[in-house]
């Protein structure tokens, strides 16, 4: 049986196909391209972030810090506060005199003066010498009426519990896990000779208060300490401050002795309870303490991070270099490491910004700069003047140069 012959048919094709021209459709073309970049860019980003991934994990491996224990909580042992046997003289202000009222004591049958019954406290361990706390205002007040005068000075008041606390910090320097004023005191007042410590005594600062005085307790009669300022929102009469107003009641110590200056602090606490601003008159106590300690060399701020300054116009006056100790975070507002006042205030006076972990000097600042504030960690933009909020819960470290990790 003989095979078909095909060549007529597949000439007939050839020709055929060689006439053939199939519609052009750049649509399609387009499309098919879309699909091959499409795909290109997947299959580069898959390497890319496989690379990152891989570097950031020798990156940990290599860099990541040793776990140690550490116990933020610090608590210093004082003896027990006893009562004095001398009685407590209240400093004396000018225009206020006594009305020499008496009591009877029915049992003994002998008068004491009211300001006898005013317990104060010392410490058993060691003898130390009192020294007179001065307390000034910077505008002249009008004295009080003799009898509110002791009204005033001779009426007992019972402790709220804030007070209470304060009474019990003070006095056993337990001032809880909060250690802020505590550790930069430490750690910088060596760097800071002939200095002058001015603290905010508003309600919310009670507790970096008492830290000052348990390092004085560990570092009594330190030679960089000249005295210390606190200041309150409200005049002497319990008024609120406000620019142009009566001015705030302050409070200066010589001499950090617990003994004398419990009672000053538990009247200034008194003294704030009307205060209803948040912000402070933190520019006038500096002038404060400068015109009281002329010889200071430098000013220490314990500052409301909480809380912003209401007088910024005055910092023109202040001509001592201001050294900001930040307590506390900005509140809910977290885009925020600090208040903008402080760090104006720390530039243009040549001073210095300080946290729990972190020393910063305004002018010295980099892109590689990071802070610690609270729980939040924040990196410093050059370009914006400011240090911005990174979701990191670590302190973030730059990897090839422009990678944070």
């Amino acid at each position: 049986m003989s095979e078909p012959d095909d060549k007529s048919l597949h000439d007939w094709v050839r020709r055929s196909l060689d006439a053939y021209r199939p519609d052009e459709k750049p649509a399609g073309w387009a499309q098919v391209q879309r699909r091959i970049r499409r795909r290109l860019w997947w299959r580069r980003g898959i390497v890319v972030g496989c690379t990152g991934l891989l570097v950031w994990v020798v990156g940990w491996l290599v860099y990541r810090p040793k776990m140690l224990p550490f116990n933020r909580t610090i608590t210093i042992t004082k003896p027990e506060a006893s009562v004095m046997t001398e009685p407590y003289k209240h400093p004396e202000r000018p225009g206020l005199r006594s009305s020499g009222r008496e009591t009877v004591n029915r049992k003994r049958g002998r008068t004491s003066a009211y300001s006898a019954n005013r317990p104060t406290f010392s410490r058993q361990s060691r003898p130390r010498l009192q020294f007179p706390i001065q307390l000034m205002a910077i505008r002249a007040l009008k004295p009080l009426p003799g009898g509110v005068a002791n009204l005033v000075h001779h009426r007992r008041v019972a402790l709220s519990p804030e007070e209470m606390a304060i009474t019990r910090q003070m006095l056993t320097g337990d001032f809880g896990s909060d250690s802020t004023s505590y550790r930069i005191l430490d750690r910088n007042i060596r760097q800071w000779p002939d200095a002058v410590i001015v603290c905010d005594l508003t309600t919310s600062m009670y507790p970096y208060t008492t830290q000052l005085f348990a390092w004085f307790a560990e570092n009594a009669r330190h030679p960089a300490i000249k005295g210390m300022l606190f200041f309150t929102d409200c005049d002497s009469l319990g008024r609120q401050t406000y620019p142009g107003g009566p001015a705030g009641k302050m409070y200066i110590c010589r001499e950090p002795v617990t003994a004398r200056v419990l009672p000053i602090i538990l009247e200034a606490a008194r003294n704030t309870v009307r205060n209803n601003d948040d912000a402070e008159n933190t520019v006038e106590a500096l002038l404060a303490a400068q015109k009281a300690f002329p010889e200071a060399r430098h000013l220490v701020l314990v500052a409301d991070n909480l809380s912003d300054v209401k007088d910024m116009d005055l910092l023109k006056t202040v001509k001592k270099p201001v050294h900001v100790i930040l307590c506390g975070t900005t509140g809910g507002d977290t885009t925020q490491a600090f208040q903008p006042a402080y760090s104006i205030i720390a530039s243009q006076t040549n001073g210095s910004l300080h946290t729990l972990e972190d020393d910063l000097d305004p002018s010295r600042l980099s892109d590689m700069t990071t802070l610690r504030v609270g729980d939040h960690y924040y990196r410093y933009r050059s370009r914006r003047n400011q240090f911005k909020l990174t979701p990191y819960h670590h302190r973030p470290r730059r990897f090839l140069g422009f990678l944070w990790l």
